[in-house]
Order: structure tokens, then sequence, then C-alpha cells
């Protein structure tokens, strides 16, 4: 008889929800670095290894734009994954309810705005739980000024994006900074 590979993919969408968070990170730059907001997740396997779901929140405008997702990871790799994370911005550990709203609450504006999270979020959303989310997702800040405010990434398809948003929400109701510009419509 064979032995099956082992699949993590396979493991954190049979597992991922059921193992203890361990810790929920942010790393919150909304104000610093025009919105963009990066969460760790980090659950705890039996075996004593970790599970964790890394994810570039975009508030302003985009919600779920980069997902890293992985399990079998042993505390030291964990360690310098937050060490690493540390040198975009301050890690401050929250409750997993103020972490789920931020993640669903980004998801949520995204989708208002006619944006889907990356593909990547597909696997990452097993290491989520959705029943966390509370009313306080209601006191996150989402878009700049009560429009949504995208900023062109180096891998961006601007126009694409700025498409859906006069599309979306309607020309003049949104902001938009490309090629070192700041544009208002």
């Amino acid at each position: 008889m064979q032995q099956q590979k082992f699949s993590s993919e396979k493991y954190l969408q049979q597992n991922g929800r059921k193992l203890p968070i361990e810790k929920c990170l942010i790393a919150d730059l909304y104000y610093e670095n025009h919105g963009l907001t990066i969460c760790l997740i980090i659950r705890k396997q039996p075996s004593g290894y970790f599970s964790f779901a890394n994810f570039m929140v975009d508030r302003g405008c985009l919600g779920i734009k980069e997902t890293i997702v992985n399990c079998n990871f042993p505390k030291y790799e964990i360690d310098n994954m937050i060490e690493k994370f540390s040198s975009y911005g301050r890690l401050e550990e929250v409750s997993p309810v103020y972490f789920h709203n931020m993640i669903y609450g980004a998801l949520d504006y995204a989708a208002d705005n006619g944006f889907q999270p990356c593909k990547d979020f597909a696997l990452a959303q097993y290491l989520l739980n959705p029943d966390l989310v509370d009313d306080g997702i209601d006191d996150i800040e989402f878009g700049w000024e009560g429009k949504p405010f995208y900023i062109q990434g180096p891998f961006d398809d601007g126009k694409r994006i700025l498409s859906i948003l006069k599309a979306k929400v309607g020309e003049g109701n949104y902001h938009f900074i490309a090629e070192g510009d700041m544009f208002d419509e």
C-alpha cells in the first residue's frame, strides 16, 4: 500500500478552522501607508507546529491584495516571520474578534467597490472563522473621507481598476493616486 503524500492545502481545508488560535497580529499602516494593513493569524497544530495566514489588506479600496498561507512551521520559523513582517510596521497583538472584523470588513468594502480578494484567499480563508465577526466591524475605517481611495501598486492594472470604480461607485465618488500624482474624480 502506497502512502499518500502530505498536502498542506488539504490539511488546511480540513483542519484550519479547528486549530486553536495562537496569535492574531496586525501592523496597521492605514495612516502612514495610505490604507495598507498587514494581518497575520497563527494557529497551533496538535504536533506543536504552526499554521499561518498573512494578509496584505488594502483598506482604501481593493481589500485583500495578497496572502501567504502555509502549515507545519516550527516556532523559530514563525518567530523569524514575525520579525520580518515587523519591518513593515510595529506588529500588535489584537483579539481574534478584531482581527476577523478587519479581514471581513476589508472583504465587504472591496466587494462593494467591485473587487474580489486575491486568488490565494481561497486557501487562506480556512484559517479564518467568520463566526468571530461582530458589530465592531462597523468601527473600522475603510476608504478615505467616505470614498474609496485607490493607490496604484507596481503590479496593478490601474486602468482596469479605475474602470471598475467608475462603473461601480461613479465618477467623482473615489480618489486615486497613479504614477506619483493625486487625482480626485
